[in-house]
């Protein structure tokens, strides 16, 4: 077994495959949907270098695991070949995993005394071992994989005075900027970060929807993703500008987007709710979609 560090978009495909494979063998239990690798590395943790935060396990096989430190966040993502999870390998990695994080943290200066893992409850191999290793579920802290079928996705017009369309491209990247920053405050957006996600491996103008206002604010989004293997669509972000809420533009971008995942050949789209985000999950809710996986969080104190 080697490890080394991501190099480039190659390397994203090489992830994005591996995860996919392990979707389709195991009934999408316990991983990340290919686009979500993408969104973490280049959107969630835009402040880092990729080679400093991702490593990758490879053997005979091909990828064995691989992990990506997330400092900001104090936490990870940890993804381990089917075969291999609950084993003493995936000991080593959920351990070299703590260690990354916790000394990256350090480095960027970053506080806390803790450190978070997300583990889907339907892969209690995983869940048993972070359990021995001294990780702990934080009660009622349950964030919710929803899924629903495109052919049953509802038809919810756009209100009058607003359209939709795909993002130009990098010019646009100021507009996009300030979109997510009023929708996601603490994100804290610039035109050159994003610029930055948009030239990123992965990103396509085409797969981020917004709304546009009459006067040219773009007052929703989101980003679709697709694993053409399991025929699987995604939503990351969801996002309204703070002042174009509750005027029913998300359900509208949904409906109209997941048209767009079906063109695309998806038979069903998921989107991930936060346990406190109740206006999310009522949200995806009124578009029909249902639960169908949840996940734990986990923390572990930083010992001194």
């Amino acid at each position: 077994m080697k490890r080394r560090a991501y190099w480039d978009a190659r390397d994203l495909e090489l992830l994005q495959a591996f995860n996919a494979g392990a979707i389709a063998d195991t009934k999408g239990c316990g991983y990340l949907h290919p686009g979500d690798i993408a969104h973490h590395i280049f959107n969630g943790n835009k402040y880092y270098n990729p080679p400093d935060l991702l490593s990758i396990w490879e053997d005979e096989h091909g990828v064995a695991a691989w992990v990506l430190a997330q400092p900001r966040h104090r936490s990870f993502d940890a993804q381990i070949r089917p075969n291999l999870r609950g084993s003493e390998f995936a000991r080593d990695i959920y351990e070299y995993a703590e260690r990354r994080t916790i000394e990256l943290m350090r480095e960027h200066k970053i506080e806390g005394d803790e450190i978070e893992f997300e583990a889907w409850q339907c892969d209690r191999a995983t869940g048993k071992l972070l359990e021995e290793l001294g990780w702990e579920p934080v009660a009622d802290a349950l964030w919710t994989v929803n899924r629903i079928g495109l052919k049953d996705a509802p038809v919810s017009p756009i209100p009058s005075g607003y359209a939709i369309r795909a993002v130009r491209g990098t010019e646009e990247s100021a507009a996009v900027a300030e979109a997510h920053l009023s929708a996601f405050p603490s994100a804290n957006w610039t035109p050159e970060l994003y610029r930055y996600v948009m030239e990123s491996p992965g990103y396509a103008p085409e797969r981020e929807l917004v709304v546009e206002a009459s006067d040219g604010t773009l007052a929703a989004f989101t980003m679709i993703w697709h694993d053409p293997i399991n025929r699987t669509g995604l939503f990351e972000p969801v996002g309204t500008h703070a002042e174009h809420r509750r005027r029913g533009l998300a359900k509208a971008l949904l409906a109209f987007a997941m048209g767009r995942m079906a063109e695309a050949g998806m038979e069903h789209a998921i989107v991930v709710n936060s346990p406190s985000n109740e206006a999310a999950q009522s949200l995806y809710r009124s578009c029909g979609f249902k639960p169908w996986r949840l996940i734990d969080d986990y923390t572990k104190p930083i010992l001194q």
